[in-house]
């Protein structure tokens, strides 16, 4: 009689349980993992990734004083939890995510003796407006991923090309884009109730989902529409973030509280995008840009602006509009486009709906990750 082997522990870990890209990414791995593996994933906090991996009956884990801002002392209690963590639930595999527990778990995991270190780079936090200080402990986060990782997985060919700078990462580094799975989303007559009501009036909406950060370049989106008051466009957000604040007090100053509208996080926005005539990403940095695949998906037009991996899926013209960041006159000639060449921007959403379930499956993203973790 012969027994199974018991299943390969693996421990997945990112720095907050918001449910942005990288978040995403991590429930996606668990999710279509947790049969060939026994998982957990670790974060800090209990935001919606904490609720969406127990709905799916995943193990989580809460790291105290786990935070993305710089921190020394926090960052050193964070330390010694993922330390004792580690020790106590002997992975087989870690799996960080964000470059603060890239930087934490790897030298953590390496002194508890992990037998394999792999590293996703959803971006790399020298790309943001940080102070010297906070640049200089990422430098070093990043320098302890490299040294201390196994395997680095980069997003996108752009976060590749950047990480080729890091002592180390050159020999460790594989090119894993993320993937999005081939589901029903809803048609466009079922989601009408989830726009704001004051923005049905309008002949055509453009949306965002997006957190409300700095680094989404949500301010040049809007005021780009302060110079589209002659077209009959609504512009709604869906996001929430410590922005929000900065961001209703510009809408109120540009006189725009008729025609933007940011109600909030929406639950599974992803399969409500066909309410949207047009998706709007005005980041300053991006890895790959998940909601851009989500958009591809639900076919419909994109602008976006040229940053990181989003050239990847976009080509500019044919699949969409790719414009530079920070770049408000580009925002309202792309948007004036779309807005008056109907069968154009008909055909760049079908381009790209072909190109995303071509080649930005979650079935690719998955096999390559466990060849990785397998390999």
């Amino acid at each position: 009689m012969t027994t199974e082997s018991p299943k390969k522990k693996v421990l997945i870990v990112i720095t907050k349980s918001n449910f942005g890209g990288a978040q995403r990414y991590v429930f996606d791995i668990a999710r279509n993992l947790k049969n060939i593996f026994d998982v957990t994933v670790a974060c800090g906090g209990n935001g919606l990734l904490v609720e969406k991996l127990q709905s799916e009956n995943i193990q989580t884990v809460v790291i105290p004083f786990l935070a993305r801002d710089v921190n020394i002392f926090k960052d050193i209690f964070a330390f010694f939890r993922l330390f004792r963590l580690f020790k106590s639930q002997k992975p087989d595999i870690i799996h960080l995510n964000s470059s603060k527990i890239g930087g934490l778990g790897a030298l953590a995991g390496k002194l508890a003796r992990v037998p394999l270190i792999v590293f996703t780079a959803h971006g790399w936090a020298w790309n943001e407006d940080r102070g010297i200080f906070s640049k200089t402990l990422i430098r070093f986060a990043y320098f302890m991923v490299c040294a201390f990782s196994d395997r680095i997985i980069a997003v996108s060919k752009a976060i590749y090309e950047q990480g080729l700078s890091l002592p180390y990462a050159k020999n460790k580094m594989t090119i894993i884009h993320n993937g999005v799975e081939n589901i029903e989303i809803l048609d466009k007559s079922l989601t009408r109730n989830m726009l704001p009501e004051k923005s049905l009036s309008a002949s055509f909406v453009v949306g965002t989902v997006a957190e409300l950060h700095p680094i989404k370049g949500l301010a040049y989106a809007i005021q780009a529409f302060a110079e589209l008051k002659e077209l009959d466009i609504a512009y709604v957000i869906w996001a929430e973030g410590d922005e929000r604040k900065k961001l209703e007090t510009l809408i109120e100053k540009l006189n725009l509280k008729d025609r933007v509208y940011m109600p909030g996080n929406i639950p599974d926005a992803a399969l409500f995008m066909k309410v949207f005539d047009c998706f709007l990403l005005p980041s300053l940095s991006e890895a790959l840009g998940y909601v851009v695949l989500e958009a591809g998906r639900a076919e419909i037009p994109v602008i976006a602006t040229s940053v990181g991996g989003v050239p990847e899926i976009i080509e500019d013209m044919q699949s969409g509009i790719l414009v530079h960041p920070k770049n408000t006159k580009e925002i309202v000639r792309a948007i004036t486009f779309m807005f008056e060449n109907k069968e154009k921007r008909e055909l760049m959403a079908n381009n790209l709906h072909a190109s995303v379930m071509e080649k930005f499956s979650i079935e690719s993203m998955i096999e390559k990750t466990l060849s990785v973790y397998e390999g």
